[in-house]
């Protein structure tokens, strides 16, 4: 066999061989790249609501009025001593429902239905505190704490009373602290259909 044929067969080998490769290459480049799947568990559905759950509360604005029997076994001052004293002020209640005791066992993953339930806890009273002036009336007049950190005693006694007759006053109302979990329930669906799986929302009692 003569050099130049040699030659030409050894050019005809590295033509193929590049055809080949770059066939290979192309097959391979052209394969859809599969998206890293995030196994959608019990922990992961926890960690999306720690993450993206914020707390939505319903306010209510109690003009609350107290009657305080005050006799010379309490630790009101002496200027109250032996008085029916009269507080009166607006509280401010927050109703709504604290996400952060919520544990995986409180969330059940179906995988072929495509279902997160989650046991989600009862509304409840998140905070109550003093909102404008706090009037406290006595058979020597009438007083006139206006911070909520009034260092005077009597007046965080006042306070005291009149934030835990709002509390019960609101207590009474068992549609606002449903409509609280309704709102609750509505923003955990937002979260938990973002992993394409749908939210069924079950009782803090798992019934």
């Amino acid at each position: 066999m003569s050099g130049f044929r040699k030659t030409l067969l050894l050019f005809g080998f590295v033509l193929l061989a590049t055809a080949a490769l770059i066939v290979v290459v192309k097959l391979d480049f052209s394969k859809p790249i599969q998206e890293e799947q995030v196994a959608i568990t019990s922990l992961a559905i926890l960690e999306r609501i720690s993450d993206q759950y914020f707390v939505v509360t319903k306010s209510v604005y109690v003009d609350q009025k107290s009657e305080i029997v005050v006799d010379t076994g309490s630790k009101w001052s002496n200027f109250f001593w032996g008085q029916t004293v009269k507080a009166d002020g607006v509280i401010r209640v927050d109703v709504g429902v604290d996400m952060s005791q919520l544990t995986e066992k409180d969330i059940v993953v179906d995988q072929e239905a495509k279902t997160v339930r989650v046991d989600v806890p009862p509304a409840d009273i998140l905070n109550a505190s003093q909102y404008g002036d706090i009037e406290v009336e006595s058979q020597q007049g009438v007083l006139k704490y206006v911070l909520d950190n009034d260092p005077n005693e009597d007046h965080n006694r006042a306070l005291e009373q009149l934030i835990a007759a709002a509390k019960e006053s609101v207590r009474q109302d068992s549609q606002m602290f449903e409509d609280a979990r309704d709102d609750a329930a509505k923003l955990l669906r937002l979260i938990v259909e973002g992993t394409g799986y749908e939210l069924v929302v079950g009782a803090a009692d798992g019934e």
